[in-house]
This record gives C-alpha cells, structure tokens and sequence, in this order.
C-alpha cells in the first residue's frame, strides 16, 4: 500500500510538471502553436485561391508561417525600425516566410485575422513564384488581387465583414507612385 502511495504521488507530480511545462510553452511560445494550424490550412488556401484566381500552385516549397507583435511585422515590412503600423502581415521572398501579426490591426478583428491574412499573403506567395511579382508595374499593383481574393474569402467563409479591406485603402495601397505623384509624398 505504502509502494502504490508513493508511485501515485511521484507520477501525479510529473503529470502536474507536465502540464505546467505545457502551459508555459503556449503562454511564452503560442506563435509556434498557431503557426502549425495554420500550416495545416495552407493547402486549402491555395486551393481557394487557384478556384478563384488564373494563380497556380506548382508544388513550389510551401512558405513558413512566423506570427509575430506589431513592432517586428512594422519593421519586417518597412524595413526599418518602426513602432507601430497597421499592417496585418507580409510576404519575405528572400527567406520564404509569411509574417503574421499576434493580434488584428485596429481595422481588423478577431473573427479568423490570421486565416484571413494568411490567405492574402499566400496570394503574394503564388504571385512570386509564378513571375507576376516580376512584371507589374510596381510592387502596390500586387495588393489589387490580394485584396480581391481577400475579400472572397471572406464573404464565402461568413467571416465578419470587417476582415475585408476598406475600398478607399485599397484603391490608394495598390496605386504605383509614379503614376500619381500628387497622392504621394517624397523626399527629396
């Protein structure tokens, strides 16, 4: 009786260290948690965006999802330290990772951000691979389908009307800068 008593307390107390070690590593780790969810989406999202797009994927290697704070995702895209952005994620070529913020930008909500934005960036990822990344006028043009599809999504899926861009910023964000320069400012 003493023997099992012992037993039963040493491996509950392991049980217990478990799952304390668990939780740590969701709290201190969870973009390693729901970055592997939403690999396991990938293929669906692809698949979404060839039925709705002339974009094919040709079982190019699949890109890795990072989800990071604000401030990484504002400097990743900009390039430069910046504190605070509203951007929700971006595209590295050079490295063949998507970066996805933590939280919705304040334009966005919770109602499937990451999904959403993971299907956006999977469209720049196919536009790499396929060479459109190449022959458009300027980078900003890439976002007209992004968005587009996007916004599909969006309304096929159910999700809150909110995780679709805003007209006006998507006519402005997908502008070249050459072409209206008076939209644009410059320093010179």
């Amino acid at each position: 009786m003493v023997l099992s008593s012992m037993w039963c307390k040493r491996k509950c107390g392991d049980r217990k260290r478990i799952m304390r070690l668990i939780v740590a590593l969701l709290i201190l780790y969870p973009s390693v948690v729901f970055s592997h969810s939403l690999e396991k989406q990938m293929p669906n999202f692809l698949q979404f965006i060839e039925d709705n797009s002339l974009y094919e994927y040709k079982n190019t290697p699949l890109p890795e999802i990072i989800i990071v704070n604000e401030k990484d995702v504002c400097t990743g895209a900009y390039g430069k330290p910046v504190d605070t952005c509203d951007i929700a994620g971006y595209y590295n070529h050079d490295t063949n990772q998507i970066y996805i913020r933590n939280e919705p930008t304040q334009y966005m909500v919770q109602d499937r951000f990451q999904e959403v934005v993971l299907l956006h960036e999977l469209v720049h990822y196919l536009q790499y691979m396929d060479g459109t990344f190449e022959i458009v006028e300027c980078r900003q043009n890439l976002e007209i389908h992004a968005y587009n599809l996007q916004e599909l999504f969006v309304d096929s899926e159910g999700i809150d009307e909110q995780q679709k861009p805003d007209p006006l910023f998507a006519l402005i964000t997908s502008m070249c800068p050459n072409q209206h320069p008076l939209m644009f400012h410059t320093e010179q």
